[in-house]
C-alpha cells in the first residue's frame, strides 16, 4: 500500500515568495569534476608485468609476453607500462591494453581488436592449417605450460629466489608472503584440473615430448606451418621457450 491509499492525498503546501530561495530549481547545485581521472594515453599502451629478466623489456609473465609478441609480429607501434598490479586491470588479471580512443581490452579483446579494427593480423592461411594450429597451441598450453607453472612456482629454489621476487617483491612484507602462498595455491589446483597428483618427472616428460613434437613440426622452417611471416601460434610458442630458457 501507498501512503496516499492509507491516509488520502497528502496535503501540499506552497512557499511563500519569500522563500523561493529554498526551492531547488536547479539539480544538481554544482557539477564536481571526477576525482583522480586517469588521463586519457596518448599512444596505445600495455600494461604488464616487468620489467622482465635481466631487466629486459620482454615480460617474466608469459601470458604478457604472448601479447607482447603479438602485437609486434602484426607490426602495432604501442608502448609498455609494467605495473604488476593485476587489480588495477578490469578483469583483474594482466596483460590488458588501454587504446588512444578511451577503450581497455584483456588479452582475448586484444588479439580480437586487433583483427577487427586494426587489419594488421597475421593469420595462416590454409584452414587445415589453422585446425592443426589450434591443436599445437592447445598442447603448448597444456604441457609447456604445466611445466613452466611447476618449475616457477612447486621447485623452492626458483620460487623462493626467482618468482616471488618477480611477481611480489615490490609488495611489503608480509602482505608478499601471503599473496605468494595464495598464488602458489592457485597453481596447484590448476595443475590438478587433469591429474590426481603432481608428479614432477611426469610433467617434465610430458613437456619434453611436447618440445620434440614442435621441433619436428617446424623442421628447418622460420615459422610455423610454412608461413612467411610469424603468426599467434609462432607469438605463443616463442613466449613459452623464452620464459622456460630464461
Amino acid at each position: 500500500t501507498t501512503p496516499s491509499s492509507r491516509f488520502g492525498e497528502l496535503p501540499t503546501f506552497e512557499l511563500p515568495s519569500c522563500l523561493d530561495f529554498l526551492k531547488l530549481k536547479n539539480f544538481p547545485l554544482k557539477t564536481f569534476p571526477a576525482v583522480n581521472e586517469p588521463d586519457r594515453p596518448v599512444d596505445d599502451t600495455l600494461f604488464i608485468y616487468g620489467p622482465g629478466y635481466r631487466n629486459s623489456e620482454a615480460s617474466f609473465d608469459v601470458d604478457c609476453l604472448i601479447i607482447q609478441m603479438y602485437l609486434k609480429f602484426c607490426g602495432i607501434d604501442y608502448k609498455v607500462y609494467n605495473i604488476n598490479e593485476p587489480e588495477s586491470s578490469p578483469s583483474g588479471k594482466l596483460p590488458f591494453l588501454a587504446t588512444v580512443s578511451g577503450a581497455i581490452y584483456d588479452a582475448p579483446q586484444t588479439i580480437k581488436w586487433v583483427k577487427e579494427t586494426r587489419n594488421m593480423q597475421k593469420e595462416i592461411e590454409s584452414n587445415k592449417d589453422k585446425e592443426q594450429a589450434k591443436a599445437f597451441i592447445t598442447l603448448v598450453e597444456n604441457k609447456l605450460k604445466a611445466a613452466l607453472l611447476f618449475s616457477m612456482w612447486m621447485e623452492p629454489l626458483n620460487n623462493s629466489q626467482i618468482t616471488n621476487k618477480y611477481y611480489f617483491g615490490h609488495i611489503p612484507v608480509p602482505v608478499n608472503k601471503v599473496l605468494a602462498f595464495q598464488k602458489q595455491n592457485e597453481v596447484v589446483q590448476f595443475l590438478l584440473t587433469d591429474r590426481d597428483i603432481l608428479v614432477r618427472e611426469e610433467i617434465y616428460q610430458d613437456a619434453a615430448q611436447t618440445l620434440e613434437a614442435l621441433s619436428i613440426k617446424l623442421g628447418d622452417q622460420a615459422y610455423f606451418f610454412n608461413s612467411t611471416e610469424p603468426t599467434y601460434v609462432d607469438a605463443v610458442i616463442f613466449s613459452y621457450l623464452h620464459s622456460i630458457l630464461s
